[in-house]
Order: structure tokens, then sequence, then C-alpha cells
């Protein structure tokens, strides 16, 4: 149930969610994990605004975006692989 309430509420404020770039290359993992932190902590405090628990909105995220390796491009990206 606390997951389809922060589904929904993604929903409602899905101009603002994607807060994860993800159309930005990195030449390393190292570079890419730590973007993909400071997204992360941007969504939780904002998310945390919200009335959700920082580990709700921590969680959310984990499960919709990691990093990915482009072998045509040689370069790391952060990618949505889940859905809301």
């Amino acid at each position: 149930m606390k997951k389809l309430l922060i589904v929904a509420a993604l929903a409602a404020f899905s101009t603002q969610v994607f807060a994860h770039q993800t159309g930005i290359p990195y030449s390393t993992r190292g570079e890419c994990e730590s973007a993909y932190a400071e997204f992360s902590k941007f969504d939780r405090e904002r998310l945390s605004g919200l009335g959700f628990t920082p580990g709700e909105a921590q969680r959310t995220f984990r499960e919709l975006f990691r990093c990915q390796y482009d072998a045509n491009s040689e370069t790391w990206y952060i990618v949505l692989v889940g859905e809301f």
C-alpha cells in the first residue's frame, strides 16, 4: 500500500520527479555512481518534505535507476530500469 501511495505521489509530481539526469555521459563508473548518489539525496530530501520517510523515498529510486555502461559510446549513464 505504501508503494502505491509513493507511485501516486510521483505521478502527481511527474514533471519534477526526474531529478536523476539520464542523458549525461560519465567516463567512469565511479563518476556515474557519485552523480547517482547526489541525485538520490536530492530526491530523498524532496520526497521527505512531502511526508514520506527517507527510507521509503530512497527505496523507490533505488528500484528505478542504476548506472549502466554503454559499450558503443564507452561511457556510463544513469538509466531508468523500473516503472513508476
